[in-house]
């Protein structure tokens, strides 16, 4: 039963964490123009109440396709998240297999090897290999987190499965797959969506910077590929470096830590 006191205490961190989601959602929308259209009586215009972000060398309002930019990326990251997430599964669930048969190195050594490669790289060489649309990215940045994804949480199955009450269930004979649903699964999930939240902002930023380097599809609008065009007028019209940069930062830091708060909640 909560306290009264515990009530007042909880409603307004429950508040502040909701503020951040908001705010993050807020930076996906802040779309007043179309941001495809082009506008050539209307290129290179500074910030101003029509557009807040100014426009680009096309006359395409820049806060519009930031905004759309991020809003792209936070799906691309999702979506590779929830892949990435359960590749490990599966993986864990056949590391558990063969060790009953022995053959538990193999992919170990394999998972370990994956490791020793720059993530970055193992993405953009996916990215390059599968093309710029939006399931090469997706598989792209689900192998940047696989590999260290798989191994968090194999340490969480393994902690959990030499916890006391694990041995009492296998002592009394319990299979080994209500084991793993029953106990290891209410221990370790919420262990592992902690990291899963924490890596998919991780996996918005890699998704930029892809952007960057140009692993889009023009004119989709990418905060990547935005901040990379502003390059050769960055000291000239410093807003459209500044816009997209700071969109991407601001929405970075949002996610992280409602994300962070909504972890220390719980």
């Amino acid at each position: 039963m909560v306290r009264p006191e515990q009530a007042k205490e909880t409603h307004p961190r429950t508040l502040a964490t909701l503020a951040w989601f908001v705010l993050g959602i807020a930076l996906c929308f802040l779309v007043f123009h179309d941001p495809l259209k082009i506008n050539l009586e209307l290129v290179l215009q500074p910030p101003s109440f029509k557009f807040p972000g100014g426009t680009d060398r096309l006359g395409r309002d820049v806060l519009a396709r930031a905004s759309a930019g991020f809003r792209a990326s936070l799906g691309i990251a999702g979506t590779a998240e929830i892949v990435s997430l359960s590749a490990s599964l599966i993986a864990n669930l056949l590391l558990l297999l063969l060790a009953k048969i022995r053959l538990q190195a193999l992919l170990s050594v394999l998972l370990l090897a994956m490791r020793t490669i720059p993530p970055f790289l193992t993405g953009l060489a996916l990215a390059a290999l599968l093309g710029a649309t939006n399931w090469g990215l997706i598989i792209a940045l689900a192998m940047i987190s696989f590999p260290f994804e798989v191994a968090v949480i194999e340490e969480e199955i393994n902690a959990s499965l030499e916890m006391p009450h694990i041995e009492g269930a296998k002592a009394i004979g319990l299979p080994f797959y209500m084991i793993l649903i029953r106990h290891v699964g209410m221990i370790a999930a919420p262990r592992i969506m902690r990291y899963a939240l924490l890596d998919f902002v991780g996996l918005v930023a890699f998704e930029a910077l892809l952007g960057f380097v140009g692993m889009t599809r023009p004119p989709a609008p990418s905060i990547g590929a935005e901040i990379y065009n502003a390059g050769p007028y960055i000291t000239i019209y410093p807003w459209l470096f500044l816009v997209p940069g700071l969109l991407l930062a601001v929405g970075l830091i949002v996610f992280n830590a409602g994300f962070a708060r909504l972890i220390k909640r719980r």
